[in-house]
């Protein structure tokens, strides 16, 4: 029984695949008459011919061309013969070679029923199975060559083809159109008339977009709005894009519109009672946010005082703002410089330049920073440079204790949690009298930064204190120019931000503006070289700048700002900015031409007189807080260490009466004699001081107060 299992399940398998074989020849043969009619309508709609033989007509060939489809689809499949087993085997034994029909052995059976006669069948039957060496079904073959003896089929196949390749992109649209018919309106109907457009968003400078029947549509920006008009329409029409509804709102009885704002791509379409008034495929695309690049070479050049900030930006509508941060390597956590960069023409696509802002006075000046540029567009989308490293300019300054002070301002940026090297740097300074024999008020400010850092321990004690410690760097280093330098540098930054907003802006104002502003520069300009001539012919010094610098003139710079200002009036911003750097360059050179400051001794009298007024003010104030300070010390619930409170004060005390001499000496020079109230004074803080240092908050205090 096993023996002859297999053929048997072998043969049943064949007779399934050759029996679907057969079906689906008799389905092909019984419905290709009515997909011959399906062809010919995709044709027909693909080349968009439909739309064209007017409504009733265009309604009238779909019905004819359904009802072909039907009758002859029924009439097939009512002719259509399913297989029997006896055409299974045939099928097999004729594209398996088979003859004497072997396979219907194992249908018959013995006209004989006993044992030997059903044994000898079936060895009859397990030898023909044993020979049948395979069973093929062979390809269906539907035989429609003898029923489409033209070749029709093919012609048809041809030509689905071909329209599909002049419909395009456009197939969908075409197909749906040939499937609904438009009917024509009433004669008494008034025409339906549709505008549609597209507004992009300002800022890319696109013109609105019409939208045209049938007409092409360029890629559309994202954020666009979307505006159609329907009028002459007695019911309200349908808009759609792809699948999202978009509702009209009716203006009269006879008038509608719709609104919306385009974020995503599809097809739009509007229809009105069924007829299509148009349709487009749009394409939305997204805005890329702006690029930002370095140019060549960023930093600070040898020898200028101006940082280098070399750019490149690009768009694709334009950028609206550039800036550059600067982290301080030692703290990247600490708050940024932010350095605004102004970029040619408003919103440029493609632009580069190079910046040089002028950071010397700021905190950070002489310390390696991470820099990099951000770019932003007028979608608030923003665009990030590469990281590069910096060390800031600084103004370098001769004079022994503006450089001192600077080194522990730089200490303070770095470091602004530990004063420790800073104090020690301060604490230095306060026991040198010397440098100070003609500044009191310098020594007194002097004391001031040290003793703020001492007792101050609010953050912004430091920023206070590296401002107060930049102010009198300058004062030592300039004398009597410090005030017009002071001038011609807030002139400067005046000037620069005119340029920038003439740029950023322009305008008839804006030039004006900037016009004002490089004369203001120039009347700044004189002021400062009379002040430094001034200044050099009392010490009798000499303008003497070293080799790497050139020779100035009062012209030379009155040249490059009268150009600047003419560049200016005839709205040339390109080449004012040209001349306003080279203007800038030269005041560089200007203030790293000025000599040290020596600690002359002919100081006019009224500047001396001036100097002691505000150092007495000083002292009279510093006083008074050491004297709040005694008499608070006796209270018994006072916190702190009240030893180490009356150790500082006496340290205090004993610099304030070192300045007190100082005074006295300057006020004998100037009047010949001793005033005996400044002698009392110093009597009683030597008296004061003597009181602290034994402890001795009473006598103190009285020593003070007195």
């Amino acid at each position: 029984m096993q023996d002859h299992a297999f053929p048997m399940r072998r043969l049943a398998n064949r007779r399934h695949l050759a029996r679907a074989v057969l079906v689906f020849e008799a389905v092909w043969r019984a419905i290709w008459p009515a997909w011959m009619v399906v062809g010919a309508m995709l044709c027909l709609a693909l080349l968009n011919v439909l739309p064209m033989l007017g409504g009733w007509l265009h309604a009238g060939v779909l019905a004819v061309a359904g009802i072909a489809f039907i009758v002859l689809l029924t009439r097939g499949l009512l002719r259509m013969r399913l297989p029997d087993a006896a055409a299974v085997d045939r099928r097999l034994e004729t594209q398996s070679g088979l003859r004497h029909r072997p396979l219907a052995v194992t249908m018959d059976q013995p006209a004989i029923a006993d044992p030997f006669a059903e044994a000898l069948w079936q060895a009859h039957k397990d030898r023909t199975l044993g020979a049948i060496r395979a069973l093929r079904v062979g390809a269906p073959r539907p035989g429609l060559p003898a029923r489409d003896r033209r070749g029709l089929r093919f012609a048809l196949g041809l030509c689905v083809l071909a329209a599909l390749a002049i419909a395009n992109v456009d197939a969908p649209y075409r197909i749906a159109a040939a499937l609904n018919p438009a009917m024509p309106v009433s004669a008494a109907s008034p025409a339906v008339e549709m505008q549609a457009w597209i507004t992009p968003p300002a800022y890319t400078g696109v013109a609105p977009i019409f939208l045209r029947k049938d007409g092409p549509v360029p890629p559309v920006p994202i954020g666009s709005h979307l505006t159609v008009n329907v009028s002459g329409s007695d019911a309200t029409p349908a808009l759609t894009l792809g699948e999202h509804a978009i509702a009209f709102k009716a203006l009269d009885s006879g008038s509608f519109q719709a609104d919306d704002e385009l974020k995503r791509g599809g097809v739009l379409s509007v229809r009105s009672r069924g007829s299509v008034l148009g349709s487009w495929p749009l394409t939305i695309v997204a805005d890329q946010p702006p690029k930002a690049a370095w140019g060549p070479h960023p930093g600070a050049r040898e020898a200028e005082q101006r940082l280098r900030l070399p750019w490149e930006v690009s768009d694709d509508y334009g950028v609206t703002n550039l800036q550059a941060e600067l982290r301080l390597a030692d703290r990247p956590d600490a708050p940024p410089v932010i350095v605004p960069i102004p970029l040619p023409g408003g919103a440029p696509k493609e632009a580069h330049g190079v910046n040089e802002p002028d950071l010397t006075a700021h905190p950070w000046a002489g310390l390696p920073v991470i820099a990099r540029l951000i770019a932003r567009d007028a979608g608030n989308q923003t665009g990030a440079s590469a990281d590069v490293g910096l060390r800031l300019p600084e103004r370098p300054f001769h004079n022994p204790i503006a450089r001192a002070l600077i080194a522990a301002r730089k200490t303070l940026s770095q470091h602004p949690d530990d004063r420790t090297e800073a104090l020690t740097i301060l604490d230095g300074l306060l026991q040198q009298v010397e440098p100070f024999a003609n500044d009191p008020g310098g020594y007194s400010v002097l004391s001031t930064i040290y003793y703020d850092l001492v007792r101050n321990h609010a953050d912004a004690a430091v920023p206070e204190s590296q401002d107060l410690m930049w102010q009198l760097a300058l004062s030592l280093e300039e004398g009597q120019a410090a005030r017009t330098a002071r001038a011609l540098e807030e002139a400067r930054q005046r000037a620069r931000d005119a340029l920038q907003q003439a740029q950023h802006a322009p305008s008839d104002e804006a030039r004006k503006k900037l016009e004002q502003r490089l004369e203001e520069l120039k009347q700044a300009i004189d002021r400062h070289i009379a002040a430094l001539l001034k200044q050099l012919l009392e010490h009798n010094d000499i303008l003497q700048p070293d080799q790497n610098t050139l020779q100035l003139s009062n012209r030379d710079l009155d040249r490059m700002a009268n150009e600047a200002q003419q560049a200016a009036r005839e709205g040339r911003l390109d080449e004012a900015q040209r001349d306003m750097n080279q203007l800038e360059q030269l005041l560089d050179r200007l203030r790293s031409a000025h000599p040290a400051s020596r600690n002359a001794e002919a100081n006019s009298r009224r500047q001396q007189g001036r100097n002691q007024t505000s150092a007495v003010q000083e002292m009279i104030a510093r006083e008074g807080g050491l004297l709040d300070r005694a008499q608070q010390r006796g209270a018994p619930d006072r916190p702190g260490d009240p030893n180490a409170e009356r150790q500082a004060d006496a340290k205090v005390q004993e610099a304030l009466r070192r300045a007190l001499g100082e005074l006295m000496q300057e006020f004998s020079d100037l009047t010949g004699q001793v005033s005996p109230n400044l002698g009392d004074a110093d009597q009683a803080m030597r008296d004061a001081q003597t009181a602290l240092n034994q402890g001795n908050d009473a006598q103190a205090g009285a020593a003070q107060q007195g």
